[in-house]
């Protein structure tokens, strides 16, 4: 299955992240993932927009790899614990998006309804 760019989708729906190249470095702290048997906090996807959005950003490569435990969920910086997190992760997700697409503001408004840029 493809998206609507033509871009080839995993067997769960997911485009190659456009927001991260690397897969074994968290998006937010950039140190290593690992294996929690090594007692490393391993590595998460993130979908950059949740909710009803959520398809959508893991369509079109709207996802980073987060530590699972401290990035993730729990830690205080964690993108589901501060706002300033997720909204870091929106802003980054909206430059992608808007780089990789050729998306002015408004085809990115239209697209998830908000411009988060500002």
């Amino acid at each position: 299955m493809k998206n609507e760019y033509g871009i080839q989708l995993d067997r769960n729906g997911y485009a190659p992240s456009i927001m991260q190249k690397d897969e074994s470095h968290c998006f937010l702290c950039g140190e290593a993932g690992g294996d929690v048997w090594d007692g490393w906090d391993e590595l998460h996807r993130h979908e950059a927009f949740g909710g009803a959005l959520r398809e959508k950003s893991k369509r079109l490569g709207l996802w980073c790899w987060l530590h699972g435990n401290t990035c993730h969920e729990n830690g205080s910086n964690a993108v589901h614990q501060n706002a300033k997190a997720a909204r870091y992760i929106k802003e980054c997700a909206q430059r992608a998006a808007m780089d990789a697409y050729g998306w002015g503001v408004e085809d990115f408004i239209r697209e998830f309804g908000k411009n988060y840029l500002d």
